[in-house]
């Protein structure tokens, strides 16, 4: 008989035995009325400074109640250091993007503005919501951080020599330009960036800037134009199934 998983709930306070945290309003509104938890009922707390807790809930009102640390479950781990740099697309898209992207151990998302971009406007308070729900439903401790949107120029400029790959449909066929035998062959110069474009692709002149710098790299998803969404999904997974 299997039972139902503690709910998770990240909190950016300090989390020890004993500590008493005040949720937010809407957290409270979640746990009591939408989940429908009672008082006494178990939760598990985290964060990526200390790591992950069991804690009661104490009901004090209709509206309001205590969580109450117990015992440490998890101790904090560090997370493989992964960007992803895109460029802005639909909301709804977006979102789904942020959302895989948090379950796929990214640590750090970077909006760029490019010349095809269709949604410069980033709501990067929802973005931070949607991130950090999946954290709390995939098991990770900690959530990405987000930069404040970049032209994509000024963002590349910045890197200071890290290694960076975007997706370019047009290597398909080159074998060793796949991804997969891209991380193989470059174990030592592994990137911890990767690069999407948007709906319409790389503007020929960003196409050329890219291709001029020593420390970025074309690599092929296949023979399938994607769209941006789900080019982030697969260039982030095979990402992770290429560690050793």
């Amino acid at each position: 008989m299997t039972t139902r998983q503690s709910q998770r709930l990240y909190m950016p306070m300090p989390l020890h035995s004993g500590a008493v945290i005040a949720p937010t309003d809407s957290q409270s509104h979640y746990l009591i009325s939408v989940l429908r938890l009672k008082d006494g009922a178990d939760i598990r707390l985290f964060n990526e400074n200390d790591g992950e807790f069991v804690a009661k809930i104490a009901v004090l009102s209709r509206k309001k109640m205590e969580l109450h640390c117990a015992d440490q479950i998890t101790l904090p781990q560090a997370e493989l250091d992964l960007t992803l740099v895109f460029a802005p697309i639909r909301r709804q898209r977006m979102e789904t993007m942020i959302e895989k992207a948090t379950e796929l151990g990214v640590t750090r998302c970077a909006p760029v503005l490019t010349d095809y971009t269709q949604t410069p406007q980033v709501n990067m308070p929802r973005l931070n919501l949607i991130a950090t729900e999946a954290a709390e439903q995939s098991g990770r401790l900690s959530i990405p951080s987000f930069d404040e949107p970049k032209h994509l120029q000024a963002f590349c400029q910045a890197l200071d020599g890290k290694a960076m790959i975007f997706c370019d449909e047009s290597l398909a066929g080159d074998k060793d330009a796949n991804i997969l035998s891209f991380l193989e062959l470059r174990p030592s110069q592994r990137p911890s960036l990767i690069l999407i474009g948007p709906e319409g692709g790389f503007s020929d002149q960003e196409k050329r800037f890219l291709l001029d710098q020593p420390n970025i790299h074309g690599v092929s998803l296949g023979a399938r134009i994607l769209r941006s969404d789900t080019a982030s999904i697969l260039a982030l997974g095979l990402w992770q199934a290429s560690l050793k």
